[in-house]
């Protein structure tokens, strides 16, 4: 008979263990939203009508992997050290942003946050080249 009383608040304690372990897991996502950012394919020396010589370009793709928007900045590397930069601002879930350097180096970076988020600043053209020129 104690089995019976006891049995329905172990189960509904297991249940809210089990749902509030789920709700951590799902929710350690979030803090780093850098992950809805994917670069997905990167390309050589294709034709881009930026460039007047593309015989040297790099294009760097990336895509929103996230169910909400984003705001990026997106930069590649030119072969003289220095970056070339692209903002785009709410971007929505699937859309997509290249990067390129019409005498590219290969390297890539980027800056994501939650759309709107203006707490969080992009560095400017200055910085980025300042931090990252011989990278």
């Amino acid at each position: 008979m104690q089995i019976k009383k006891i049995l329905p608040y172990t189960i509904f304690s297991v249940v809210l263990v089990v749902a509030a372990l789920f709700f951590a897991e799902v929710g350690k996502g979030d803090d780093d939203i850098n992950h809805c950012l994917v670069k997905y394919k990167s390309e050589w020396s294709k034709e881009c009508s930026q460039c007047l010589d593309y015989s040297k370009s790099y294009k760097a793709y990336f895509r929103n992997e996230c169910a909400k928007k984003i705001d990026v900045k997106v930069a590649a590397q030119e072969a003289d050290k220095r970056w070339k930069t692209f903002v785009r601002l709410e971007m929505n879930p699937k859309d997509t942003v290249v990067a390129y350097a019409c005498k590219g180096t290969g390297k890539y970076l980027y800056w994501v946050r939650e759309s709107g988020d203006n707490t969080v600043v992009f560095l400017t053209d200055d910085e980025i080249n300042e931090q990252f020129f011989a990278k």
